[in-house]
């Protein structure tokens, strides 16, 4: 079967074809059209995208198909004054204001990861910005957890395969102004209902604002086993004492 969205992005509209026939799908992507293969037909492909089945498929799966061809940025959430959505190399120099980043150490780095993660994971680290104003506030998203964070959740009962990580960074001008609270539950709601995942957060103990932030979000500390001696690799140091990052989690 094949089906084909008028998407309208802008003043464009594109046409996205979805399809579990590997023909049809590889003369519309031969075409320029933007493809959307369905099913284990489609496995192997040289396409960006496949959906498990047409149970999956909906205008919203084709939307995002389109912005990807289009090297779009796609909203993962908005709030009230907040909207979170992915990077876009044309954020690169703004981001320079607020730089480094570990994760986006240069630009062929950052559209690496642009290309690799979000269209991979469907997930990552992505930007926080006003809603009236395209502002850039900040930073905010989900990722894998840690090899070291896995084990210490499983330790503590957890079934490690069942979170995602949240992380969160508001720049310096805009902190305190409820920004970050308004982006991570938001992050918070959209990891429940299209990622069904449970999130974990590893915040250093002298971090009181993240400290207060994840009690006002519902994260609970997690009790672990031997709680004085973590082998979690130290996020930085104070003269000679190590900051051992807490462990916070939370599920709807």
């Amino acid at each position: 079967m094949t089906k084909s969205y008028q998407i309208q992005i802008g003043e464009k509209i594109l046409t996205v074809v979805v399809s579990d026939e590997r023909e049809a799908l590889l003369v519309a992507q031969a075409a320029g059209r933007a493809v959307l293969g369905v099913g284990k037909s489609c496995e192997g492909l040289e396409i960006p995208a496949v959906a498990q089945d047409w149970s999956c498929v909906s205008r919203r799966m084709a939307e995002q198909t389109a912005r990807r061809k289009e090297r779009l940025p796609w909203i993962i959430c908005t709030g009230e004054r907040v909207t979170v959505r992915e990077a876009s190399q044309e954020d690169w120099r703004a981001l320079q204001c607020w730089g480094p980043f570990r994760e986006w150490p240069d630009q062929e780095a950052f559209q690496a990861y642009i290309d690799g993660q979000y269209s991979f994971y469907e997930y990552g680290l992505w930007l926080i910005e006003e809603k009236n104003t395209g502002l850039l506030l900040g930073r905010a998203g989900v990722w894998n957890p840690d090899e070291e964070t896995c084990r210490r959740l499983e330790e503590a009962g957890e079934q490690s395969e069942t979170y995602l990580e949240l992380g969160y960074e508001v720049f310096p001008p805009y902190q305190g102004q409820g920004f970050a609270a308004e982006a991570c539950r938001a992050v918070m709601a959209y990891a429940d209902w299209e990622l069904e995942c449970r999130l974990c957060a590893r915040i250093r103990p002298d971090n009181l604002p993240s400290l207060k932030l994840a009690e006002r979000l519902g994260f609970k500390r997690l009790r672990e086993p031997n709680e004085t001696n973590f082998s979690l690799i130290p996020s930085h140091r104070d003269s000679e004492e190590i900051q051992w990052p807490s462990l916070y989690v939370w599920s709807c």
